[in-house]
């Protein structure tokens, strides 16, 4: 019965995923006796970017599953749009997605969750989270350029991860999270600049206390202002980064990766500066 069900959970995320056979090699039940780390596309679905997230992981000595789940329609050229202002589909594919998370955590208790999601991958990572059933976590969120508005409530969200979100924002990134993320929206159906901009905004004074308590779990990635070439939205996708910047959040034992402290609660959560590129 136990295989039965593991066959169906490879099948789900290999054939959902949108590409079966790319995704099969990457959750081979060796690989998911290791852990899990779903890679949420942007808005695009299955890409070269995507696939670059996952070649740094591997580049990095991730052996766990690493599949590929495009949450997204798959209509050429308009179904991009209708995937960034879809924002009531968008939540619902966060509930399908941990739906799929629960049923491997189910199969395989105690090994390691994360989510990876760049741009709008990176709100649904969210949606994810928060789609979990009561008493149930991942254990964390890696966003990459988040197309989810920075002001956007990360209370439920990070009460659904054991060790927080780690969000890497690109201040240089105002083409399509500041502009395009005003003129039309976020995933999350708000229009403003998104905290794959300028990270999500910062705890304020008057803040419930269930936030403040909350946000000690979230980490702000500030890749920098320097000149990278190229595309500022997909820097964060480029294997080299990724497997000296995103790997270690995954491999840690706990977080923060880098440091051996936690911010305090009414303060404002830890910042740090991403390695270069190369």
């Amino acid at each position: 019965m136990a295989r039965s069900c593991l066959s169906v959970f490879i099948c789900s995320l290999s054939l959902m995923a949108g590409c079966g056979e790319g995704n099969a090699r990457f959750t081979t039940p060796d690989r998911l006796a290791n852990g899990l780390v779903v890679v949420l596309p942007g808005i695009e679905g299955e890409s070269e970017l995507n696939h670059n997230i996952r070649r740094g992981l591997e580049m990095a000595g991730l052996n766990r599953a690493l599949p590929i789940y495009s949450w997204g329609r798959p209509i050429p050229g308009v179904g991009m749009i209708l995937n960034q202002m879809d924002f009531v589909g968008n939540r619902l594919a966060g509930v399908r997605i941990a739906k799929l998370i629960e049923q491997y955590q189910d199969e395989h208790p105690g090994q390691p969750v994360y989510v990876v999601g760049h741009s709008g991958g990176g709100g649904v990572a969210v949606f994810t989270a928060e789609g979990m059933s009561p008493g149930r976590q991942v254990d964390g969120l890696v966003l990459l350029s988040a197309s989810i508005w920075a002001g956007y409530d990360l209370t439920k969200a990070l009460g659904r991860c054991r060790q927080g979100i780690a969000n890497f924002y690109n201040k240089a990134d105002v083409g399509l999270l500041g502009i395009g993320t005003t003129l039309t929206s976020n995933v999350d159906g708000m229009r403003g600049p998104s905290a794959g901009l300028i990270g999500f905004d910062r705890l304020k004074n008057a803040d419930p206390p269930a936030k403040k308590e909350a946000y000690r779990k979230l980490y702000q990635v500030d890749i920098g202002s320097r000149t990278y070439g190229g595309d500022p939205h997909t820097a964060v996708t480029r294997p080299g980064f990724v497997a000296s910047n995103v790997a270690p959040w995954i491999a840690a034992d706990s977080w923060p990766a880098s440091m051996a402290h936690r911010p305090e609660p009414t303060r404002e959560p830890v910042v740090f500066l991403a390695k270069g590129f190369d």
